[in-house]
């Protein structure tokens, strides 16, 4: 008798299985429209890599999800083109202090004045050819 109870605990778990498996599907993404959620990530892949560098945004677009969304910092250079940059001084993630000593200027930004290298002082010719 007391071999019995084992067999019926695992047919019970059995059909309790079948039951839950005729059952609607519950939704995969519990998100407004049901889609899958936007991850977005700022600068690329960072962590592996500087923030907002090449590498960090091609890591990203190669083995990221296919609907990848890449976000960046933009500053513009004096002509115009734009550049993915983390904050607004380019001394303090480029070397072009040592490239360009003297092009140094102070801006005003609401109270404080910032000293430093800015994209908007150069064409993106000298940024791109010369800045690392």
């Amino acid at each position: 008798m007391g071999g019995r109870y084992p067999h019926m605990l695992l047919i019970l778990l059995l059909l309790h299985g079948a039951n839950a498996a005729l059952d609607e599907p519950v939704q995969k993404w519990q998100t407004l429209d049901g889609s899958p959620p936007l991850v977005i990530a700022r600068g690329g892949f960072s962590g592996l890599f500087p923030e907002s560098s090449l590498y960090a945004y091609q890591f990203a677009m190669s083995n990221g999800l296919p609907d990848v969304v890449l976000h960046c910092d933009l500053q513009l250079s004096s002509d115009g083109k734009g550049f993915c940059r983390s904050g607004l001084r380019l001394d303090k993630s480029t070397l072009i202090a040592e490239v360009f000593p003297k092009r140094d200027k102070t801006y005003k930004l609401g109270t404080e004045d910032i000293h430093g290298w800015f994209a908007v002082d150069f064409t993106a010719a000298e940024l791109v050819n010369n800045v690392t």
